[in-house]
């Protein structure tokens, strides 16, 4: 089959010259460019993260600071954020700004004299930024079809390689798909692309299945994590995995955990057929988690129930959007987290075997 597919592929990616390509390329990195510009003007900044916040897209998390995060995101979304910004009302700019979005921009205009922007000469340049913004993003599409059509069978190959059974290939081809298209945000005209795409498309689709191979929500960095462990060393003690496999025994049903605490959660085993000693292992090992979380701190029962999504909560794979659901910092995310999976190991490593 593959061998009819080649010629096929070849035929379609012949019908889009390098001389296209290579104009395709230019029109999204300089688009991005202009963005990347206009989401860097420091007059601006406090007004980003506003947008950043009204339009739910990840910012600063552990690791990445925040100008880090916001260069990070899609073109798509770039583009949404600066559209955001110049709908409200924005600090005046500097000579210095203006001269820098001029450029980004491909603007031969220059501000007046005075050291900031006049109200007037904002108003001109900001309806100019609006159409050019406009066309550009128009340009920015066309372009991303072309590329996205000469290099689809880059998502596709990617899936093959991945994904050996039949059942998840088409999702596994999905998930590709968008590694591709942002692999052709981040595309430059003086470096090779395919040996770049094939990095995103597989890393997409590796953190797909990392995600669905185990039935309980973890983050993709903690699963990664654990699988680079395991090719590396094996562990007698109680390692990440285990945890997230004993925090998968209550996950279902959920434990609701009352203000007094002295109330026995009842336990309902799934529809599987267990032995009786499988069964009673499960019912010790959900007892001993809930006792063990029951000894948490509020915050830290909260926090591990955002990042686990127990305690009937769904998921949460940021720390900002942890820090934002439950008030604090995300430092204090990171710390709290840290302390409740130690204090959670700590009360299982005598139940490794269970947990193996």
């Amino acid at each position: 089959m593959s061998k009819t597919e080649n010629p096929k592929q070849l035929t379609e990616t012949a019908t889009i010259s390098e001389e296209t390509k290579q104009a395709a390329t230019l029109v999204i990195a300089r688009f991005r460019r202009a963005l990347d510009a206009t989401l860097g003007v420091p007059e601006w900044q406090n007004s980003i993260q506003s947008a950043i916040d009204a339009l739910d897209l990840p910012g600063q998390r552990q690791g990445i600071n925040f100008v880090q995060a916001v260069l990070s995101l899609p073109l798509e979304s770039k583009r949404d954020v600066v559209s955001h910004i110049f709908d409200i009302r924005l600090p005046r700019l500097k000579r210095s700004s203006v001269l820098s979005l001029n450029r980004a921009w491909g603007f031969s205009g220059r501000p007046g004299a005075g050291a900031e922007l006049t109200l007037i000469h904002w108003q001109e340049l900001k309806r100019a930024l609006e159409l050019r913004l406009a066309s550009r993003y128009r340009s920015y599409k066309n372009a991303q079809i072309i590329l996205y059509q000469n290099y689809e069978y880059i998502s596709v190959q990617a899936a093959k390689e991945i994904c050996r059974g039949s059942d998840r290939r088409e999702d596994c081809e999905q998930e590709g798909a968008l590694g591709l298209l942002q692999a052709i945000d981040r595309i430059e005209s003086d470096k090779p692309f395919s040996s770049y795409a094939f990095q995103w498309t597989k890393r997409r689709i590796r953190n797909y299945l990392m995600k669905n191979s185990i039935p309980v929500s973890a983050p993709v960095n903690l699963i990664s994590k654990v699988s680079r462990s395991e090719k590396t060393a094996s562990h007698t003690s109680l390692d990440t995995k285990n945890l997230t496999l004993a925090l998968n025994c209550i996950q279902q049903p959920h434990i609701e955990f009352l203000s007094d605490m002295s109330s026995t959660t009842a336990i309902e085993l799934e529809s599987e057929i267990l032995s009786p000693i499988a069964a009673a292992a499960r019912t010790d090992l959900v007892e001993i988690l809930e006792k063990a979380l029951a000894q948490l701190s509020p915050k830290q029962r909260e926090v591990i129930a955002l990042r686990f999504g127990i305690l009937n909560k769904e998921v949460v794979d940021t720390l900002q959007g942890i820090a934002r659901a439950t008030g604090i910092s995300r430092q204090q995310v990171t710390r709290r987290e840290k302390r409740a999976l130690a204090r959670l190991e700590g009360m299982f490593s005598l139940f490794v075997n269970e947990l193996a």
